[in-house]
C-alpha cells in the first residue's frame, strides 16, 4: 500500500508555512522580505526609535530564527514585542511588525 500525503483543512483560517510528507520542510519566507523591511524602518526612522541599536538586533533575531527549518514561535514573539515597544512612536514599523505576527503559524 502506498502511503498518501494529504492536508485536510475544513472552515477556520491557515496561516503560514504548511509541510507535508517524508522529510518534507515548510519555510517561512513571506516574512524575510518584511523583515529587511523592518531594518529600513529603523535606519529611516531612527531618531524615533527607542535604542535603535538594540530594535537592530531584535530585526536580526527575527530573521534568522524564520530562517530556521523549525522557527520557535515563541522566540519570534518576544523579539516583535521587544520591537514594538521600540518602535511604538512610529506607526509604520508598527505596522509591519503586526504583518510579521500576522504571518506566524
Amino acid at each position: 500500500m502506498s502511503e498518501q500525503n494529504t492536508v485536510n483543512i475544513h472552515g477556520g483560517n491557515v496561516n503560514g508555512p504548511i509541510a507535508v510528507g517524508h522529510q518534507a520542510r515548510a519555510v517561512m519566507t513571506a516574512a524575510q522580505p518584511l523583515v529587511q523591511q523592518l531594518g529600513d524602518l529603523i535606519d529611516e526612522h531612527e531618531a524615533q526609535v527607542a535604542e535603535p541599536a538594540l530594535a537592530r538586533r531584535d530585526v536580526q533575531d527575527i530573521g534568522r530564527e524564520l530562517a530556521e527549518p523549525e522557527p520557535d514561535r515563541d522566540r519570534v514573539l518576544d523579539a516583535l514585542k521587544r520591537l514594538s515597544r521600540r518602535a511604538a512612536e512610529v506607526t509604520v514599523i508598527v505596522d509591519v511588525i503586526g504583518r510579521i505576527r500576522d504571518l506566524l503559524p
